[in-house]
């Protein structure tokens, strides 16, 4: 019976907190300005990926990448955006959407994360690479970095309305 005793304080005494929040501020001296904000977890939200990618035959590739966010969701969408600039036929625009998978761990990178877009029978049409800064960096077709000088980066930006 003693040993009882202090389980059965040990279960009563913990509490776990029954909603996930976090605070908006900068420091510990703004404490009690801080307002306490509950996240929804069901919400989905998106987030935006804009650059200039080389191209071979024209211009530049203006590339514009909108992932779904929303951690309860098992699969989650994107919408890209590749418009060739400066074509023999002016500007031309490629939109595609569909599904995109996050992976952890790339050859040689075992703590890197990858997204990687997919085509309709699940296979993967685009990678990238995700630096600690949030920008995605293309990957090659064997998902390893493209050695050049260019730039294949994606950088966040703000939604567009």
């Amino acid at each position: 019976m003693k040993y009882w005793i202090p389980i059965i304080l040990l279960v009563f005494s913990c509490d776990a907190p029954t909603e996930e929040s976090r605070y908006s501020g900068e420091d510990m001296e703004e404490a009690d300005s801080r307002e306490e904000i509950v996240l929804e977890s069901s919400a989905s939200t998106w987030m935006y990926y804009e650059g200039l990618l080389p191209c071979a035959d024209c211009e530049g590739i203006r590339t514009q990448l909108k992932l779904e966010n929303s951690p309860e969701k098992r699969e989650r969408s994107y919408e890209l955006t590749e418009t060739y600039l400066g074509t023999a036929e002016g500007d031309r625009e490629f939109v595609s959407s569909g599904l995109y998978e996050v992976v952890y761990g790339l050859e040689g990178e075992p703590g890197a994360m990858a997204i990687r877009l997919l085509d309709d029978s699940s296979k993967a049409i685009k990678s990238f690479r995700q630096d600690k800064e949030g920008k995605l960096h293309l990957l090659d077709r064997e998902e390893k970095a493209i050695a050049s000088e260019l730039n294949y980066t994606l950088e966040v930006v703000e939604p567009k309305e």
